[in-house]
């Protein structure tokens, strides 16, 4: 399975290039950001991604901070969507009544002679059925806000995979949580995570000294000291804070000051950009042990 960094910035795609040429980041571009940069993903820097797959922008759309039509979204992916090695349909009904706006968006995308992957938003009506059934489709995409719990997300998946047809594969998007991808057989999902935690002051680094299953610790950096939740750490008095700063050093040539200096938020989202890349490893490895498929 492959984990995708959401509207990944030129800035760090260049430098974690620079860092780790030999381990390419999978990047989602979404058409309602980045847009000053999108010519230079699509095109002159594009060796340094291994997939690029592009959101049509519906659910900035949706919540009403990007405004963009349907027709707007197929003139942009009849121009760059071969750039791509997906692109998803313009879904900008989120509730779990929107199939047939959803699906409307999708028809007229297919008669422009587009071909995007369709976005589920209910798991437990006709939505799935259909698209499995149809025959048509390699990807299934999970959109739905349902799907913030586990047995939902399981039965979307069983629903499309183990009952209809296991040759579909399915994106889950905004979702990374590593308990939840070592049980399903989810090829795709994409995050965030890379920028919003360091915009919350905060790394995220695995730590192997941990007793629980998921070692993920988030350790605040910025700002004053403050009451952390469980498996929240404070990067002065972190327990492990000599290992951490090797790790650093070793990794990126940072130093704590680096994270506190005037590049702080850049230097945390490469922090955080290389974990969710070693995540991307360490669910492979452990679906591996599980006998979970990788796709």
């Amino acid at each position: 399975m492959r984990i995708f960094q959401a509207s990944l910035n030129l800035k760090v795609l260049k430098h974690y290039y620079h860092l780790f040429p030999d381990d390419l980041l999978n990047v989602l571009l979404s058409v309602a950001y980045n847009q000053a940069e999108r010519g230079d993903l699509l095109t002159t820097y594009r060796y340094m991604m291994d997939e690029l797959i592009a959101d049509s922008g519906a659910w900035s759309a949706a919540k009403g901070t990007f405004h963009i039509t349907v027709e707007q979204v197929i003139a942009i992916f009849k121009l760059c969507g071969q750039l791509v090695n997906r692109y998803f349909n313009f879904d900008t009904d989120f509730s779990d009544k929107g199939f047939e706006n959803n699906i409307a968006n999708q028809i007229k995308m297919e008669r422009a002679g587009l071909h995007p992957v369709p976005v589920v938003h209910n798991f437990f009506d006709r939505e799935i059925e259909y698209y499995v059934k149809s025959g048509k489709y390699d990807w299934l995409a999970l959109g739905s806000t349902q799907s913030t719990n586990f047995g939902n997300l399981r039965y979307a998946v069983d629903r499309i995979q183990t009952w209809g047809n296991p040759n579909i594969k399915t994106h889950w998007f905004g979702g990374s949580k590593y308990e939840w991808l070592v049980k399903l057989p989810i090829a795709a999902c994409d995050t965030t995570s890379w920028v919003k935690t360091g915009g919350f002051g905060k790394i995220k680094y695995w730590n192997p000294h941990e007793d629980k299953f998921n070692k993920t610790h988030a350790i605040y950096v910025g700002g004053l000291v403050k009451d952390q939740k469980d498996g929240e750490y404070h990067f002065v008095t972190y327990p492990w804070r000599q290992e951490l700063e090797e790790y650093l050093f070793q990794t990126f040539n940072i130093t704590y000051a680096d994270l506190c200096g005037y590049d702080d938020k850049f230097w945390m989202q490469m922090v955080n950009t290389r974990f969710y890349a070693e995540l991307e490893r360490r669910i492979n490895a452990e679906r591996v042990k599980r006998g979970i498929p990788l796709e």
